[in-house]
């Protein structure tokens, strides 16, 4: 291999932008439409990043689009981006967006887009060397969603002698590699990885970078071969050591190890809070706490809650208004746990003075022994929920 005295390339790395991405459970469909928007406003920053570091290139390692079959308006929208960058943009097809027969990729519509607003986007959908002025990308995109081929088995066969010895070689790939544990595997693919990647292979030894797509998180999984993660953050982290909404600056010479370096580029703030609560003073340091996390911000975060513990019926509904106001200021409150309820003896009594108190007052003795001997965290919640319910319908709301 060459001692590595070339001058040095600079290309970005990244992947997975998953353009037209419906987030099907966010329930709001204005919000759903505000998330789809981050992720194309996130190219602009992609094109300043490439101007900012003199970038010989920007590859995006697969699944550009959501789908194989984006609609014409996310086509034209990507191009009149990507048209943004001032260098070349190279693409392999990923599995959401792969290069089987009538995707996106043999699209007329995405042809005339091209030629219209971003010529130098270059889709590499076959299996051999692409070469640029100071760089050799070598392709390894998907012609299927899934596949148990390796999408990097081809460069065993490559004749190497045959490349410039002066220019670093990087490696474009989508797919999956070994060593993974079941917390890193996609969402949606829970059976286990797909389209895995041989990084043990002999042909390693003969390029210079991997730059991968397919999991959603930056991570270094070898010497030379990273993945970027998507440039817009679009689920909730699985681990401590978990990032993403970053784009990685890939400085390159051939024969010599990357120097990589992260750059955020992430919009959206994906939280997750935990905490357990027994009392007033426990909601009033919930809500400091996220006032402070989302620092005024609206329409642009959104928080994974995890609350457990008992409260009592006042209490209890102050949280449910407090998590209203947030849940308006979130693009998505995704809620985790239980919060039982445990009445104060002056709610009860309050329950016992009413005009029908014998009826009340039998009910909710009934729905406090079943709530004291439930065992399952499902029926415990729907005991709490009908207590809460039986207290509204009769008292009205707490203030």
């Amino acid at each position: 291999m060459p001692s590595g005295s070339q001058s040095q390339v600079t290309v970005l790395h990244t992947a997975d932008w998953q353009i037209g991405k419906p987030y099907g459970r966010v329930m709001d469909p204005d919000k759903r439409s505000r998330l789809r928007q981050l992720r194309l406003d996130a190219i602009s920053r992609i094109a300043e990043l490439a101007t900012n570091t003199a970038a010989s290139a920007v590859v995006v390692a697969g699944d550009l689009f959501d789908s194989p079959t984006p609609a014409a308006s996310e086509v034209s929208a990507v191009c009149a981006a990507i048209g943004t960058i001032a260098c070349p943009t190279l693409v392999v097809p990923g599995n959401h967006d792969h290069g089987g027969a009538g995707s996106i990729w043999q699209s007329p519509v995405l042809e005339a887009e091209r030629r219209r607003r971003a010529p130098q986007l270059v889709v590499l959908q076959e299996p051999t060397p692409y070469e640029l002025e100071e760089l050799v990308v070598l392709p390894c995109g998907l012609k299927q969603r899934h596949d148990n081929l390796d999408p990097c088995a081809w460069l065993g066969q490559l004749d190497w002698a045959s490349l410039p010895g002066d220019k670093p070689r990087l490696v474009l790939a989508h797919g999956g590699v070994n060593g993974f544990g079941a917390s890193d595997l996609d969402d949606e693919n829970p059976s286990g990885p797909v389209n895995l990647i041989n990084l043990k292979a002999a042909w390693l030894e003969q390029v210079d970078y991997v730059a991968l797509g397919d999991w959603h998180g930056c991570k270094q999984v070898q010497a030379k071969a990273w993945y970027s993660g998507t440039p817009e953050p679009d689920r909730f982290a699985r681990s401590a050591d978990y990032q993403s909404g970053l784009v990685l600056e890939v400085a390159l010479q051939r024969g010599a190890l990357p120097l990589v370096r992260p750059h955020s580029t992430g919009t959206a703030g994906w939280h997750a809070l935990q905490m357990a609560l027994s009392s007033d003073t426990d909601l009033q340091q919930l809500e400091r706490q996220l006032d402070q996390m989302l620092s005024g911000r609206v329409g642009l975060d959104l928080l994974l809650l995890e609350l457990e513990g008992t409260l009592s019926i006042g209490a209890q509904q102050q949280l449910e208004a407090l998590l209203q106001r947030f849940e308006a200021q979130l693009l998505r409150l995704k809620r985790r746990g239980t919060v039982g309820i445990s009445p104060e003896a002056a709610e009860l009594q309050a329950l016992g003075q009413l005009r029908e108190a014998p009826l009340v007052a039998a009910v909710v003795r009934q729905l406090q022994q079943q709530l004291q001997d439930a065992d399952q965290s499902e029926q415990r919640a729907l005991l709490s929920e009908a207590l809460l319910e039986l207290h509204r319908s009769t008292m009205g709301p707490c203030n």
